[in-house]
């Protein structure tokens, strides 16, 4: 079935006023790895594929870095827009496909894509297009959510348990399988695949573990004494088994 790409797309569902501790701490620590991946600095020239409201955009603009965001949503155009406000100048936004980007070959100093690439509707296009526009001692940082993250194994099994027992399955669409705007899976073999078809992978750092698990985050907002040195341990854990985690920072060389 050919998969279409989602010019349309919104982030009206995950941009929420009320986030539980654990979805707050994963949102957090995933922009801050792929901020540290990238490592902006004056004077290079950084391409932010599907970069939504250009929030990371706008944040690598600040080391002096020349920033251009591409995004196939008209509507989160227009969101950039209003939310760089009078800073606009800082990120020149074009709209387009990742699949064909709009650039010379070796135009970028560095190519980002942050939580976005399991929505695209070619993952080799777009990878190969990445890797073809970033320079060829530059580096192409891909940050992901893992859909074979411990939260998502631990809801299969339970689940799988309670079928067994109760014959009831899980009745709505399960939290361990992507959302339905969600055009692919990710996960750790994935992403070696798909990334390495094109780049020479360099590291691949894991973010976070039990994000999303029902009550979880519930329960931390409970004891919010005990939810930052737990989460914090989590996090150590993701470093180390990053096949494990909820979030996957990729940092690749053009091949």
């Amino acid at each position: 079935m050919e998969v279409k790409p989602d010019t349309a797309w919104t982030d009206d569902e995950i941009v929420m006023s009320d986030m539980t501790p654990d979805t707050d701490f994963v949102f957090a620590r995933m922009t801050e790895e792929t901020l540290l991946a990238v490592d902006a600095r004056a004077g290079e020239r950084i391409l932010d594929v599907a970069c939504g409201r250009a929030i990371d955009a706008m944040a690598m603009a600040k080391s002096g870095a020349a920033l251009t965001g591409i995004e196939a949503s008209e509507t989160m155009i227009r969101k950039a827009v209003e939310f760089m406000g009078a800073d606009r100048r800082r990120v020149r936004l074009t709209r387009s496909l990742a699949e064909n980007l709009p650039f010379h070959d070796h135009s970028f100093d560095k190519v980002v894509c942050k939580g976005a690439m399991d929505h695209f509707a070619d993952l080799d296009e777009s990878m190969a297009e990445m890797a073809r526009v970033v320079k060829p001692d530059g580096k192409v940082i891909i940050a992901i959510a893992n859909f074979e993250s411990l939260t998502c194994r631990l809801g299969r099994l339970v689940w799988s348990l309670k079928e067994k027992l109760t014959g009831q399955g899980p009745g709505e669409h399960p939290f361990w399988e992507p959302p339905e705007d969600h055009n692919f899976k990710f996960d750790l073999k994935v992403l070696r695949k798909v990334m390495g078809g094109h780049c020479r992978i360099e590291k691949i750092k894991g973010v976070s573990m039990l994000w999303g698990y029902p009550k979880w985050g519930a329960f931390l907002r409970k004891h919010p004494l005990l939810t930052p040195p737990v989460l914090r341990a989590l996090d150590r854990a993701a470093r180390a088994a990053p096949s494990l985690s909820d979030v996957l920072v990729a940092v690749g060389r053009p091949a």
